[in-house]
């Protein structure tokens, strides 16, 4: 039964990930292929009302919660209000996600705190059967965890932002918006190297070497280096808006992994 439940444990939480890295590939290619078929621009170029697909139920929230900041409290900055209203917007996104971060850093806590028993478990029993299993599970049981615990508050954080990436696409009013030394919010920073990616792979480092690792696997720390560096590179032709939102995004994980560290060492 335990092995069964850390097979859908991995096969959820890694599924959420593919899913969300094969929406990132469409999301970079098909506005090129539209791009190429009309000769226009590579810019986000939808506006209200606009269909998110399965995405719905979580970005039409995002986009009415976005359009209320903008309007009513960073409107007064001028042009560069819908910047302004992106990063509040996700400062507000991130609180809302913290209690998940909280679940998956208390469960994290309670596998590290079982990792010795467990390994001693299946030193114990050379294969995997039915009384290894049996013993697994009331080890689970005596630390009051669950495998599922600490993978399924990780999805969520997963759907937000493929929820906010597709609203941020679908913005006409970031034409011509500017923020800070970015001009164009719908299209890449015009500097040779292109500072927001850049930083948002460091801070995205960071914060996969902040995060504790359950099990102690030394080939996660591969996955860590490697993942932040694709999608940095999937992002760096991206519109600045939604580099902003990344980068403020990994920017509050980060201040948030610090204190969940300190908490739940």
């Amino acid at each position: 039964m335990h092995d069964l439940e850390v097979r859908v444990a991995s096969t959820l939480l890694f599924s959420g990930v593919l899913l969300f890295v094969a929406f990132l590939i469409y999301s970079v290619l098909y506005p090129r292929k539209v791009a190429a078929a009309t000769g226009g621009s590579v810019a986000m170029v939808s506006s209200r009302n606009s269909d998110y697909g399965f995405l719905t139920p979580v970005a039409r929230p995002v986009e009415w919660t976005l359009r209320q900041i903008q309007a009513r409290v960073t409107y007064r900055t001028g042009r560069s209000s819908w910047g302004w209203a992106i990063v509040a917007a996700t400062c507000l996104l991130n609180l809302l996600l913290l209690p998940f971060r909280i679940l998956a850093a208390r469960s994290g806590k309670a596998m590290r705190a079982m990792q010795p028993e467990l390994k001693a478990i299946q030193a114990r029993y050379q294969t995997k059967d039915h009384a290894q299993a049996r013993a697994i599970s009331e080890l689970y049981g005596k630390h009051k965890v669950h495998p599922l615990s600490s993978c399924i508050p990780g999805i969520a954080p997963f759907v937000v932002l493929a929820a906010f990436y597709s609203v941020l696409q679908k913005l006409s009013e970031l034409h011509g918006a500017h923020w800070g030394w970015i001009t164009d919010l719908s299209r890449p920073e015009e500097l040779p190297i292109r500072v927001l990616p850049v930083i948002m792979v460091g801070m995205q480092v960071l914060l996969g070497r902040m995060t504790p690792n359950a099990s102690g696997d030394v080939k996660m720390n591969w996955l860590i280096t490697f993942m932040p560096l694709f999608f940095g590179f999937m992002l760096y032709g991206q519109p600045s808006a939604l580099m902003l939102y990344w980068l403020t995004s990994n920017l509050l994980a980060v201040g948030q992994q610090y204190w969940l560290n300190r908490r739940y060492a």
